[in-house]
């Protein structure tokens, strides 16, 4: 009897032998190597090492008065919503990296980075048996994510830290701080090679709040004007802003209606090896236009601009 071996599924070699290809090295999990570097931008890391020594400061103060009054409408308009001034200023600043990409650009391992990611990272005050304790959120964000969108997502993240206890970073952090000096040392020694390396976990980098595009500190909701911060050299976080509290101000108009205003004073540090001066300077008008006209916010944005660095090396490849 004749052997039916047409109907037996047997393996061809070209499907059970494949080739697979090593990662690239320094291929990181948060970000692709820009490669159209200019010579000042390749160098720069190399003169100016540290984010310490490479720190710009930028106060602004923002008039505020039409933002104020639009907080109070949308509010009435959408009750529950609670949007509130520190989330039109994560709304005004997403929408600025979602159209000046630079700013979303990170260095490491004297290279630079375009973050694959949009996130803001800020503090969270915990209501504790003893007090009151501190915490890091981390929220991600589309960069199309409207003003009513990104109030639901930063308010969830706020809930979440505030309500469910340690969260994994807090939980490795309190592990860490119970091991002796020298193996802490250590640690941090091998993560900040891993980092510098691009060998850092996806799974690490998603958790810990300093990896991440903008950290953000509102000191005017504890009364406080805006202060200088630094940018820290552990992470990938190349901008810090911090809010002040809002202030009325006298205005020379004449219109007995309008002879005030509010502003809110901000204070924003950056990593100048990111992006050139001159690209700084008009993302940070944009950001204040925004401010200015908070409902270009509501609807997503007409484009979203794809870093030139990674398209022009994607291209090569």
């Amino acid at each position: 009897m004749q052997n039916k071996i047409n109907n037996i599924n047997v393996p061809r070699p070209s499907k059970t032998f494949r080739i697979i290809k090593a990662p690239k090295p320094f291929t990181r999990a948060d970000g692709s190597k820009i490669k159209n570097l200019t010579p000042m931008q390749r160098v720069m890391p190399f003169l100016f090492k540290t984010r310490t020594e490479s720190l710009i400061y930028s106060p602004e103060s923002v008039d505020f008065t039409k933002a104020r009054e639009y907080i109070k409408n949308k509010n009435k308009e959408l009750p529950g919503l609670n949007l509130g001034t520190f989330h039109l200023i994560i709304a005004a600043l997403l929408r600025t990296i979602a159209e000046y990409p630079y700013l979303n650009r990170f260095i490491c391992g004297k290279r630079l980075y375009a973050r694959n990611y949009i996130s803001f990272s800020f503090v969270v005050l915990q209501n504790i048996q003893n007090g009151i304790d501190e915490t890091n959120a981390k929220v991600f964000l589309s960069p199309e994510d409207t003003i009513v969108q990104v109030v639901e997502k930063v308010n969830d993240t706020i809930s979440y830290c505030r309500y469910n206890g340690a969260k994994e970073d807090d939980k490795l952090m309190d592990f860490v701080a119970k091991l002796p000096n020298p193996v802490i040392s250590l640690i941090v020694f091998f993560l900040r090679k891993l980092n510098d390396w691009a060998l850092l976990p996806k799974s690490y980098i998603d958790t810990d709040p300093l990896f991440t595009s903008v950290f953000i500190s509102n000191l005017g909701s504890i009364g406080h004007g805006a202060l200088n911060h630094h940018l820290y050299e552990w992470g990938t976080a190349s901008i810090f802003l911090t809010m002040g509290r809002l202030t009325k101000e006298a205005t020379d108009s004449s219109d007995s209606e309008n002879n005030s205003k509010w502003t809110l004073d901000l204070k924003l540090t950056a990593d100048e090896r990111i992006a050139y001066g001159y690209y700084l300077v008009k993302a940070m008008k944009h950001f204040q236009h925004l401010i200015r006209h908070p409902e270009l916010l509501e609807k997503a944005p007409g484009r979203v601009v794809v870093d030139d660095g990674v398209e022009r090396a994607e291209k090569r490849e």
